[in-house]
Formats: C-alpha cells, structure tokens, sequence
C-alpha cells in the first residue's frame, strides 16, 4: 500500500469513529467495506471488531445503566451461539465475493432504513431471539452485526439515548466472543494486531468528536444525521 492508500484508510477510519461515538453503532458498517477495498476482507473483519471493542470500552459504562435489559438479553444470548458458525464461513469464503457480501448487506441496509422507516415491530423474545441470531451470523461473517439490531431498535418507540444505550451494551458483550472465534479460525494474526494498532488513534480521535457532537444534537435530527453518514 502506498501513502494515499493508508490516508484514505485513516480518513476512514476517523469517520466510523465519529459515527460510533454519536450514535453508538455504524462503525462496522462504514469500515469493513472501506477497509476491504485495501485489505484482504478476512483480516479486516478481525481489525474492524477490535477497533469495536476499543470504542465500547468507554462507552459501556454510561450505557449499562440505560439499557432495556429484557430486549437486550435474548438478542445477546442468540448472536453468541451463531457467531462461531458466521466466523467458519468467513474462513472458507473467497475475498472478492466477501467484499461483494459487504457491499449487498450495506447497500440493503440503508434502502430499508430510507424507505421502510415507518415499519413497527413489537418486542417480544422470540423477535428478539431471531435478530441476535441473524446479526451474531453477520457479526462472524463480516464483522458487521449491527443492520438488523440497528433496524429493530430504530422501529421502536425508545428515545435516541436508550436506542443508542442498548446497541452499546448489545455489541460490548458479542464482540468478545467474536474475537475469540477469530482466533480460533486462525484469523487473528500478527498482522492484523499490527494493522489495528496503527488505525487506533485516528479512530480514538474519531470516537472522541462523535461523543462531543451526541451531547449536542437534537433528538429530532438523530435519525437523519445517522443515516447520512451510514449513506
């Protein structure tokens, strides 16, 4: 890689840090398809889920206090059984149709958030169940489980800070779990290791402006500002 690739990767970088601190979710899902045009996309899967668990690390605490356990919970206990299976399939898949599966999921993402906005779920475990298992697949598979978490919550009638609240507690304790998977799929490298700790301080920057700008933003415009900077 050459200069212009590594600042476009660190331009990168320093954006999803901006959206997961303001919102609490989206990192995943602006890093792994960027990252994947200069990588090799099993690797930056493993990058992508440890630079998520950098930025839960100081958001955990304010969130564990306003989070909705009784939702949380069955969507975590479903994401941790199926992460090991998406983390397998990461592991046999070929790069370029990996990236093609990036590219699908966000691409299907932001369509449903533009045009099914108004679309209501009602919580129940079973619902619940079935989303954590759907994003603990994706988060194995391509580091990026937050599109169906992100949609059920965003149907709902909570306010920004207990949508955001939830997410972070929801993605604290899968990625953990994530990790280890990577590891024992023989993904976690040295390289990686190496790669992560040189993005980490243009994301911590990143992380930083985002919870500056959360504490400012309106409720009102929550929504949108999200979306154009998933878009």
């Amino acid at each position: 890689m050459d200069g212009r690739d590594w600042l476009m990767g660190i331009g990168l970088v320093i954006m999803a840090g901006v959206t997961r601190g303001f919102s609490g979710f989206g990192s995943a899902m602006i890093l792994a398809p960027g990252l994947s045009l200069l990588f090799n996309p099993q690797q930056v899967v493993a990058t992508v889920i440890l630079l998520e668990m950098t930025a839960s690390v100081g958001l955990v605490p304010e969130a564990l206090t306003k989070t909705k356990w009784q939702k949380v919970l069955p969507m975590v206990f479903a994401a941790i059984v199926m992460i090991p299976m998406g983390a397998y399939f990461l592991v046999l898949l070929d790069p370029l149709l990996m990236r093609r599966i990036i590219g699908g999921l966000i691409l299907i993402f932001v369509v449903l958030l533009l045009f099914d906005k108004h679309v209501a779920f009602k919580p129940g475990i079973v619902l619940s169940s079935g989303i954590g298992a759907c994003s603990g697949f994706l988060t194995g598979l391509t580091g990026m489980g937050g599109p169906p978490v992100v949609l059920y919550e965003l149907s709902g009638r909570e306010t920004a800070a207990a949508n955001r609240a939830n997410l972070i507690s929801f993605f604290a304790l899968t990625q953990f779990v994530a990790l280890v998977s990577y590891w024992l799929q023989g993904i976690l490298s040295i390289l990686v290791l190496r790669r992560f700790l040189i993005l980490l301080v243009p994301f911590l920057v990143g992380l930083m402006m985002g919870r500056f700008l959360f504490k400012w933003v309106s409720e009102s415009v929550f929504h949108k500002v999200v979306l154009g900077l998933l878009v």
